[in-house]
């Protein structure tokens, strides 16, 4: 018992003959989170969308017929629905609103960004998802360095460089995002994307989510101060939202001995990183709500005050939408670099309140009774108000909540002590089959 107990904190598998190793999920949801960063540029030949896209479908289809995961009913049922009835509400949109701008293109990537949503892994213990946190909060480790040294290279006085387009071609490249920009007007120092991210705020998002799953994972400290470094080099601020979400979440619910073995290391690099020039610029312009050209604006403010006068414009819109695709359409004639539509703002305008509200809940269900609520949360309000649904970004949403929901036990970020009851029946239950 002792030593199947030694590889349960290893976060190795217990129980699995070397035949069913390749059934083992945490390998297989790893590397698509690895994948889907490492390509998430590249284009599919000939189409404006990521190579990811197909990837993830092939993925899907593979870690099926492994016997993987299986089909989640409700979750199917709930994404063939708000399909059909978003798909409808176009037809509505021919015949009832003026000029709608209809790309069922836009449409048909949304559904298929989300699809992954109906699997759910078959082995969905505590252990197995713990395993699968701290393989994601290592390829994190990786994602820091990465950042790190894109950033301490400019510093050393070499400028950026985009090397990834200057090896790929064009053709196949992804279009229409800002891949990286100037810290501040003029200035020498560009945000980290890593030169394999889309954005800097993707690039901050990964690093984020993996700080989260190294906290649940309990990995050392020098592992989370790394990813801490990591997250600030981005010069972006949408890993700092989801730190920040969940620490005010867990504050909320009492839970905040659950991170104070990581509270001061992280507080103290968070604050000697604020005290240079480029910590002060990223978090001030993360705390200007109210300056329309600030980043924070830019996704959290403003694209809901240039969207309403066009939203109002037509009664018919409200209900039924200006057409899939049409939100980004507006926010590409305003010429407003940076501004972005979040998910909601996205729906609603495009979809109306009819398919709106039916694509709110298809993105509310992925976030749903997964193994840890608060990130869960976390995720979801990040998705919700500040993020684009871009399907890199919604594929490691996906691969932390929705496939390994409905948890069979939650997971908290507990201080060493007992194993709980649960765990113990787990490791007998390993025993056994071994």
């Amino acid at each position: 018992m002792e030593v199947i107990q030694e590889r349960a904190s290893a976060g190795q598998p217990m129980g699995l003959h070397s035949s069913d190793r390749v059934k083992d999920p945490v390998p297989w949801v790893a590397g698509l989170f690895l994948t889907t960063i490492l390509l998430q540029r590249i284009a599919v030949p000939g189409l404006p969308i990521p190579m990811t896209v197909p990837l993830t479908m092939a993925w899907m289809v593979i870690v099926w017929a492994l016997g993987i995961v299986e089909l989640n009913r409700t979750r199917l049922l709930v994404w063939l629905f708000a399909g059909a009835a978003s798909g409808l509400v176009m037809a509505g949109q021919v015949l009832l609103v003026a000029g709608p701008y209809i790309s069922f293109n836009s449409w048909a990537l949304w559904m298929v960004t989300w699809l992954p949503i109906v699997i759910e892994v078959k082995n969905r213990t505590r252990q197995t998802y713990l395993r699968c946190a701290r393989a994601i909060a290592v390829i994190g480790m990786g994602l820091a360095v990465l950042s790190i040294l894109f950033l301490a290279i400019q510093l050393a006085g070499v400028r950026y460089y985009d090397w990834l387009a200057a090896f790929v071609p064009r053709g196949l490249l992804v279009d229409g995002f800002v891949t990286t920009y100037p810290v501040a007007w003029d200035s020498p120092i560009y945000k980290s994307n890593g030169w394999i991210a889309l954005e800097p705020s993707f690039m901050s998002f990964y690093l984020g989510m993996s700080l989260v799953c190294g906290m649940l994972a309990r990995v050392s400290l020098a592992g989370v101060v790394l990813l801490m470094l990591g997250l600030l080099s981005t010069l972006a601020g949408s890993g700092l939202a989801i730190v920040a979400v969940l620490l005010g979440v867990l504050i909320l619910q009492g839970q905040t001995y659950m991170v104070r073995r990581y509270a001061v290391p992280m507080i103290l690099t968070t604050a000697l990183f604020a005290a240079t020039n480029l910590g002060r610029a990223l978090f001030s312009r993360v705390t200007e709500f109210g300056s329309s050209n600030s980043s924070t604006a830019l996704r959290a403010v403003q694209p809901y005050i240039e969207l309403w006068p066009y939203w109002i414009a037509d009664p018919p819109g409200i209900f039924l939408g200006h057409g899939a695709g049409s939100s980004g359409d507006v926010v590409r004639s305003l010429g407003l670099e940076g501004l972005l539509v979040p998910s909601i703002a996205k729906v609603i305008f495009d979809y109306g309140l009819i398919g709106g509200a039916l694509l709110i809940a298809l993105m509310g269900i992925t976030f749903l009774k997964s193994p840890s609520p608060a990130f869960g949360f976390t995720l979801a309000a990040s998705m919700f108000f500040l993020q684009a649904a871009a399907q890199p970004l919604v594929i490691c949403c996906i691969l932390l909540t929705a496939i390994w929901a409905p948890a069979v036990q939650t997971v908290n970020l507990h201080p060493p002590g007992p194993r709980s009851l649960g765990d113990k029946e787990q490791l007998r239950v390993a025993a056994a089959a071994k």
